[in-house]
Protein backbone atom coordinates (compact mmCIF):
# COMPACT_ATOMS: atom_id res chain seq x y z
CA UNK A 1 0.00 0.00 0.00
CA UNK A 2 1.42 3.50 -1.17
CA UNK A 3 0.72 6.35 1.11
CA UNK A 4 1.14 9.66 -0.21
CA UNK A 5 0.55 8.10 -3.51
CA UNK A 6 -0.18 11.47 -5.07
CA UNK A 7 3.27 12.45 -5.11
CA UNK A 8 5.41 12.47 -8.25
CA UNK A 9 6.78 9.08 -6.85
CA UNK A 10 3.62 7.50 -6.25
CA UNK A 11 3.30 7.59 -10.07
CA UNK A 12 6.78 6.15 -10.86
CA UNK A 13 6.04 3.24 -8.30
CA UNK A 14 2.89 2.53 -9.42
CA UNK A 15 3.75 2.29 -13.21
CA UNK A 16 6.92 -0.23 -12.64
CA UNK A 17 4.73 -2.55 -10.49
CA UNK A 18 1.88 -2.89 -12.73
CA UNK A 19 4.35 -3.01 -16.19
CA UNK A 20 7.16 -5.62 -14.76
CA UNK A 21 4.89 -6.68 -11.29
CA UNK A 22 1.64 -7.08 -12.31
CA UNK A 23 1.45 -10.75 -11.48
CA UNK A 24 2.87 -10.15 -8.06
CA UNK A 25 1.78 -7.25 -6.81
CA UNK A 26 -1.92 -6.16 -5.94
CA UNK A 27 -1.30 -2.27 -5.37
CA UNK A 28 -3.29 0.10 -2.73
CA UNK A 29 -2.97 3.60 -3.11
CA UNK A 30 -3.91 6.29 -0.70
CA UNK A 31 -3.50 9.62 -0.61
CA UNK A 32 -5.72 12.94 1.09
CA UNK A 33 -7.25 13.93 -2.61
CA UNK A 34 -9.88 12.16 -4.26
CA UNK A 35 -9.08 9.68 -6.52
CA UNK A 36 -9.45 12.24 -9.35
CA UNK A 37 -6.83 14.05 -9.00
CA UNK A 38 -4.24 11.57 -8.22
CA UNK A 39 -2.21 10.56 -11.04
CA UNK A 40 -1.38 7.25 -10.26
CA UNK A 41 -4.97 6.13 -9.53
CA UNK A 42 -5.14 6.20 -13.70
CA UNK A 43 -2.58 3.16 -13.75
CA UNK A 44 -5.68 1.16 -11.72
CA UNK A 45 -5.72 -0.96 -8.60
CA UNK A 46 -7.81 -0.07 -5.80
CA UNK A 47 -7.71 3.63 -3.98
CA UNK A 48 -8.42 5.02 -0.50
CA UNK A 49 -8.79 8.67 0.21
CA UNK A 50 -7.20 8.96 4.35
CA UNK A 51 -7.48 12.10 6.58
CA UNK A 52 -4.57 14.15 6.57
CA UNK A 53 -0.92 13.43 8.51
CA UNK A 54 -2.03 15.86 11.41
CA UNK A 55 -5.59 14.49 11.96
CA UNK A 56 -5.85 12.74 15.28
CA UNK A 57 -7.25 9.48 13.01
CA UNK A 58 -4.82 9.43 10.52
CA UNK A 59 -2.77 6.32 12.36
CA UNK A 60 -5.78 4.40 13.15
CA UNK A 61 -7.23 4.98 9.80
CA UNK A 62 -4.12 3.41 7.81
CA UNK A 63 -4.44 0.64 10.72
CA UNK A 64 -7.40 -0.61 9.59
CA UNK A 65 -6.97 -0.16 6.26
CA UNK A 66 -4.04 -2.24 6.52
CA UNK A 67 -5.96 -4.89 8.36
CA UNK A 68 -9.22 -5.28 6.20
CA UNK A 69 -7.79 -5.21 2.68
CA UNK A 70 -4.61 -7.76 4.17
CA UNK A 71 -1.64 -5.51 3.15
CA UNK A 72 1.41 -7.16 3.58
CA UNK A 73 3.73 -4.17 2.88
CA UNK A 74 3.43 -0.43 3.64
CA UNK A 75 5.43 2.11 1.28
CA UNK A 76 5.47 6.28 3.04
CA UNK A 77 6.46 8.57 0.64
CA UNK A 78 6.90 11.49 2.75
CA UNK A 79 9.53 12.13 5.72
CA UNK A 80 6.91 12.60 8.29
CA UNK A 81 5.54 9.50 7.86
CA UNK A 82 9.24 7.71 8.00
CA UNK A 83 8.73 7.90 12.10
CA UNK A 84 5.05 6.75 11.95
CA UNK A 85 6.04 4.31 9.87
CA UNK A 86 9.41 3.12 10.53
CA UNK A 87 10.09 -0.72 10.13
CA UNK A 88 10.03 -1.37 13.69
CA UNK A 89 6.84 0.14 14.35
CA UNK A 90 5.05 -1.51 16.98
CA UNK A 91 1.74 -1.09 15.56
CA UNK A 92 3.10 -2.49 12.44
CA UNK A 93 5.02 -5.29 13.68
CA UNK A 94 1.10 -6.54 15.36
CA UNK A 95 -0.54 -6.65 11.75
CA UNK A 96 2.43 -8.28 10.59
CA UNK A 97 3.02 -5.57 8.09
CA UNK A 98 6.40 -4.89 6.49
CA UNK A 99 7.40 -1.12 5.88
CA UNK A 100 9.95 0.25 3.47
CA UNK A 101 10.65 3.08 6.29
CA UNK A 102 13.95 2.62 8.31
CA UNK A 103 14.32 1.96 11.70
CA UNK A 104 12.50 4.30 13.72
CA UNK A 105 16.51 5.08 15.42
CA UNK A 106 17.87 5.55 11.72
CA UNK A 107 15.08 8.14 10.83
CA UNK A 108 15.52 9.82 14.04
CA UNK A 109 19.28 10.38 13.21
CA UNK A 110 18.58 11.08 9.29
CA UNK A 111 15.60 12.74 8.88
CA UNK A 112 15.85 15.25 11.19
CA UNK A 113 18.91 17.78 9.69
CA UNK A 114 20.11 18.67 13.37
CA UNK A 115 20.31 15.23 14.38
CA UNK A 116 21.55 14.35 11.17
CA UNK A 117 24.11 17.19 10.63
CA UNK A 118 25.48 16.27 14.53
CA UNK A 119 25.53 12.71 14.19
CA UNK A 120 27.67 12.93 10.46
CA UNK A 121 30.26 15.12 12.43
CA UNK A 122 30.53 12.82 15.68
CA UNK A 123 31.43 9.88 12.75
CA UNK A 124 34.12 12.49 10.63
CA UNK A 125 31.63 12.58 7.44
CA UNK A 126 31.54 16.18 6.02
CA UNK A 127 28.03 18.04 6.18
CA UNK A 128 28.10 21.88 6.37
CA UNK A 129 28.26 22.80 10.39
CA UNK A 130 25.45 24.05 12.57
CA UNK A 131 25.46 27.69 13.86
CA UNK A 132 23.90 29.05 16.14
CA UNK A 133 22.29 32.56 15.51
CA UNK A 134 24.12 34.20 18.09
CA UNK A 135 27.75 33.48 16.51
CA UNK A 136 26.54 34.67 12.38
CA UNK A 137 29.48 36.38 11.11
CA UNK A 138 28.95 39.90 9.78
CA UNK A 139 28.08 39.70 5.73
CA UNK A 140 28.71 35.51 6.03
CA UNK A 141 26.46 33.75 3.94
CA UNK A 142 24.31 30.70 5.89
CA UNK A 143 21.31 28.47 5.29
CA UNK A 144 18.03 27.71 6.88
CA UNK A 145 16.47 25.18 6.06
CA UNK A 146 13.42 22.99 8.26
CA UNK A 147 14.53 20.27 10.79
CA UNK A 148 12.36 17.62 8.81
CA UNK A 149 10.86 18.84 5.28
CA UNK A 150 11.28 17.87 1.96
CA UNK A 151 11.39 19.63 -1.40
CA UNK A 152 13.41 22.47 -0.33
CA UNK A 153 10.23 23.50 1.38
CA UNK A 154 11.19 26.68 4.13
CA UNK A 155 14.88 26.74 2.77
CA UNK A 156 16.24 30.59 2.81
CA UNK A 157 19.70 31.89 2.38
CA UNK A 158 20.32 34.78 5.24
CA UNK A 159 23.36 36.85 5.34
CA UNK A 160 25.30 37.55 9.36
CA UNK A 161 24.25 41.37 10.45
CA UNK A 162 20.99 41.43 8.35
CA UNK A 163 18.49 41.00 11.20
CA UNK A 164 17.86 37.41 11.13
CA UNK A 165 14.56 35.89 13.19
CA UNK A 166 14.56 31.89 12.99
CA UNK A 167 11.46 30.36 12.00
CA UNK A 168 10.63 27.56 14.42
CA UNK A 169 11.61 24.25 13.79
CA UNK A 170 14.47 25.42 11.29
CA UNK A 171 18.54 25.23 11.48
CA UNK A 172 21.29 27.08 10.51
CA UNK A 173 24.01 25.88 8.86
CA UNK A 174 27.33 27.20 6.82
CA UNK A 175 26.16 27.76 3.40
CA UNK A 176 28.13 25.57 1.10
CA UNK A 177 31.55 27.82 -0.94
CA UNK A 178 31.52 25.20 -3.75
CA UNK A 179 29.46 26.58 -6.04
CA UNK A 180 25.62 25.81 -6.58
CA UNK A 181 26.77 22.20 -7.92
CA UNK A 182 24.11 19.79 -6.27
CA UNK A 183 24.25 16.01 -6.82
CA UNK A 184 22.17 13.38 -5.79
CA UNK A 185 22.88 9.66 -5.16
CA UNK A 186 20.62 7.35 -5.74
CA UNK A 187 21.04 3.87 -3.44
CA UNK A 188 20.39 0.66 -3.50
CA UNK A 189 21.34 -1.19 -0.60
CA UNK A 190 20.07 -4.63 -0.23
CA UNK A 191 20.74 -8.20 -1.10
CA UNK A 192 24.34 -7.72 -0.16
CA UNK A 193 24.64 -5.20 -3.02
CA UNK A 194 25.24 -1.32 -2.74
CA UNK A 195 24.87 0.38 -5.64
CA UNK A 196 25.59 4.00 -5.93
CA UNK A 197 24.11 6.43 -9.18
CA UNK A 198 25.29 9.98 -9.48
CA UNK A 199 23.01 12.72 -10.67
CA UNK A 200 23.75 16.56 -10.97
CA UNK A 201 20.85 18.33 -10.68
CA UNK A 202 20.48 20.69 -13.43
CA UNK A 203 17.57 22.36 -12.96
CA UNK A 204 14.90 21.74 -10.22
CA UNK A 205 11.46 23.08 -9.98
CA UNK A 206 9.69 23.23 -6.66
CA UNK A 207 13.00 21.14 -4.98
CA UNK A 208 12.27 18.40 -7.42
CA UNK A 209 14.95 17.65 -10.21
CA UNK A 210 13.53 18.58 -13.49
CA UNK A 211 16.87 18.44 -15.53
CA UNK A 212 19.52 16.22 -14.68
CA UNK A 213 23.32 14.95 -15.76
CA UNK A 214 24.79 11.31 -14.77
CA UNK A 215 28.19 11.39 -12.99
CA UNK A 216 30.79 9.32 -11.43
CA UNK A 217 31.57 10.66 -8.44
CA UNK A 218 33.76 8.32 -6.26
CA UNK A 219 33.92 10.36 -2.95
CA UNK A 220 30.17 9.84 -2.59
CA UNK A 221 30.00 6.15 -3.23
CA UNK A 222 32.91 5.93 -0.66
CA UNK A 223 30.76 8.28 1.67
CA UNK A 224 27.96 6.33 1.42
CA UNK A 225 29.54 2.88 2.03
CA UNK A 226 30.96 4.58 5.24
CA UNK A 227 26.95 5.71 6.13
CA UNK A 228 25.73 2.29 5.51
CA UNK A 229 27.95 0.49 7.55
CA UNK A 230 27.27 3.14 10.40
CA UNK A 231 23.28 2.81 10.02
CA UNK A 232 21.20 0.09 9.04
CA UNK A 233 19.20 2.27 5.64
CA UNK A 234 16.43 1.06 3.68
CA UNK A 235 17.00 -0.90 0.73
CA UNK A 236 16.57 2.21 -1.47
CA UNK A 237 16.87 6.11 -0.68
CA UNK A 238 18.54 8.98 -2.05
CA UNK A 239 20.75 11.37 -0.14
CA UNK A 240 22.14 15.29 -1.71
CA UNK A 241 25.45 16.53 -1.59
CA UNK A 242 27.30 19.31 -2.43
CA UNK A 243 30.73 20.66 -2.29
CA UNK A 244 31.75 22.61 1.15
CA UNK A 245 35.42 23.56 2.09
CA UNK A 246 37.09 21.36 -0.57
CA UNK A 247 34.92 18.06 0.10
CA UNK A 248 31.44 16.67 -0.77
CA UNK A 249 29.07 17.14 2.20
CA UNK A 250 25.84 15.63 2.72
CA UNK A 251 23.55 18.20 3.04
CA UNK A 252 20.05 16.23 3.00
CA UNK A 253 19.11 12.66 3.47
CA UNK A 254 15.63 11.43 2.11
CA UNK A 255 15.56 7.76 3.39
CA UNK A 256 12.54 6.69 0.61
CA UNK A 257 12.97 6.72 -3.31
CA UNK A 258 12.77 10.28 -4.23
CA UNK A 259 10.44 12.64 -6.90
CA UNK A 260 13.67 12.45 -9.16
CA UNK A 261 14.38 8.74 -9.06
CA UNK A 262 12.44 7.90 -12.53
CA UNK A 263 15.34 9.85 -13.99
CA UNK A 264 17.84 7.49 -12.78
CA UNK A 265 15.69 5.21 -13.83
CA UNK A 266 15.70 6.52 -17.68
CA UNK A 267 19.19 6.32 -17.54
CA UNK A 268 19.50 2.94 -17.08
CA UNK A 269 19.79 2.68 -12.55
CA UNK A 270 16.69 0.70 -12.15
CA UNK A 271 16.44 1.72 -8.40
CA UNK A 272 12.82 1.31 -8.53
CA UNK A 273 12.78 -2.20 -10.53
CA UNK A 274 15.28 -3.34 -8.35
CA UNK A 275 13.33 -2.06 -5.27
CA UNK A 276 9.55 -4.05 -6.17
CA UNK A 277 11.88 -7.01 -6.83
CA UNK A 278 13.33 -6.96 -3.41
CA UNK A 279 10.13 -6.44 -2.14
CA UNK A 280 9.07 -9.78 -3.79
CA UNK A 281 12.19 -11.53 -2.92
CA UNK A 282 13.51 -11.96 -6.87
CA UNK A 283 16.81 -11.73 -7.25
CA UNK A 284 18.24 -7.87 -8.43
CA UNK A 285 20.30 -9.01 -11.96
CA UNK A 286 23.54 -6.31 -11.80
CA UNK A 287 22.17 -5.30 -15.22
CA UNK A 288 19.35 -3.34 -13.88
CA UNK A 289 21.71 -1.27 -11.93
CA UNK A 290 23.95 -0.54 -14.50
CA UNK A 291 23.78 3.23 -16.12
CA UNK A 292 23.65 3.12 -20.17
CA UNK A 293 27.12 5.46 -21.13
CA UNK A 294 25.72 6.66 -23.68
CA UNK A 295 22.99 8.86 -21.58
CA UNK A 296 24.65 12.55 -21.28
CA UNK A 297 21.25 13.86 -19.54
CA UNK A 298 17.69 13.34 -18.73
CA UNK A 299 15.60 15.60 -18.99
CA UNK A 300 11.87 15.54 -17.29
CA UNK A 301 8.20 16.79 -19.21
CA UNK A 302 4.91 17.18 -18.39
CA UNK A 303 2.59 14.08 -19.53
CA UNK A 304 -1.54 14.44 -19.41
CA UNK A 305 -2.89 11.97 -17.36
CA UNK A 306 -7.17 11.63 -17.69
CA UNK A 307 -8.91 9.91 -14.63
CA UNK A 308 -12.42 8.32 -15.60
Amino acid sequence: MLLSAGVTTGWHLAQVAQRAFGDEICLHLCDTNPRELVPAAALGGAFHRVLPLADPAYEQQILDLLQENHIDVLIPLIDQDLFTWAADAPALQALGVRSTAPLRHTAELLSDKKAMAEFLQAHGLPTPPLVAPEAMEQGRAYVEKREVGCGSIGLRTVVGGEGYTPHPGSILQEKCDGGDTEITAEIFNAQGKLRVFCRERVATKSGVCTKMRPLDVPEIEDYIRTLTGLLPCPAAFCAQFMQHRGRWNLIDCNLRIGAGTAMASAAGFQLVRAFWANLCDQPVPDAWLQPDPTVKAVLRVYQEVVIR
